[in-house]
């Protein structure tokens, strides 16, 4: 178990790992960090080689001026490098399922398996409102202080505090000029396209109370993935890996034990 630091395009970059065997990376969303992955590390950990980073811009790595999701690909791309991973299971919850799907566009012959949790290829008609909210109070806030409240509380199913105050700490540490950025870039992506051309088994996870990416989103998604999984995180909103982490992580061990190792048994 142990932190280290890598160079991506001359950034440096935070990363964390933990385990051995099959290479899993994490991907965060937007605004989290390596410590939002604190209820997966020790059960991913007895499994596999677990790898999560910090994205450029966020957590402890540095800031960049600007950014697109090919440069998150890009970042994965060279933490796989630098530990010497040639191929790997991604899995990216919310944004950072976007961060896989540019991953496998850009880099397919590196990836094992997807895992994509809580998360869009598009977004959709009916969250474009939500995602105007959003920037508006980004655009009206001097700092990250209402955004965080009002995230936790539409990403938060149940009457949690602890897990409120958890989601909300971290997300006010965030740049919000550089997170202000991101949510725009997260407004232009489409990977319609891509979907129906991945060829590497895919899991999509959805959760039963997510307003943000809702359900049937990811059944979207999985309709058209080629032989896609797909699995429902009960009373959990779009942090379904804080929320239910005993299920959460129950999909991913059962879909990676079977599709890489041909058996979900212990």
């Amino acid at each position: 178990m142990r932190f280290g630091f890598f160079d991506s395009d001359g950034l440096k970059l935070r990363y964390f790992e933990c385990g051995e065997g099959e290479p899993l990376i994490l991907i965060h969303g937007l605004g989290d960090c390596i410590e939002g992955w604190t209820f997966q590390y020790e059960d991913f950990s007895k499994h596999f080689r677990v790898v999560a980073l910090d994205l450029r811009g966020f957590g402890m790595s540095d800031v960049p001026e600007d950014v697109n999701f090919e440069d998150f690909a890009r970042d994965v791309k060279n933490l796989m490098d630098h530990l010497g991973i040639e191929k790997a299971n991604l899995l990216g919850l919310s944004m950072g399922g976007v961060v896989c799907l540019e991953f496998y566009k850009n880099y397919p012959e590196k990836v094992r398996s997807l895992i994509l949790a809580n998360t869009l290829h598009k977004l959709p008609e009916e969250g474009r409102a939500m995602f105007e909210q959003r920037l508006k109070v980004l655009e009206s806030s001097p700092d990250m202080t209402r955004i965080a409240e009002f995230i936790a509380e539409v990403s938060i199913h149940q009457d949690r505090q602890d897990l409120k105050e958890m989601v909300k700490t971290i997300l006010r540490k965030n740049n919000k000029e550089f997170y202000t950025k991101v949510t725009a870039e997260i407004g232009k992506i489409n990977y319609e396209d891509l979907l129906p051309r991945i060829q590497v088994p895919t899991l999509v996870i959805t959760a039963e109370f997510d307003v943000t990416t809702p359900p049937s989103l990811g059944r979207e998604m999985a309709a058209v993935i080629p032989d896609a999984e797909i699995k429902e995180v009960s009373n959990a909103a779009h942090l379904a890996k804080l929320e239910n982490p005993e299920e959460f992580n129950r999909y991913v061990i059962e879909f990676l034990k079977d599709q890489i190792f041909g058996s979900s048994e212990d």
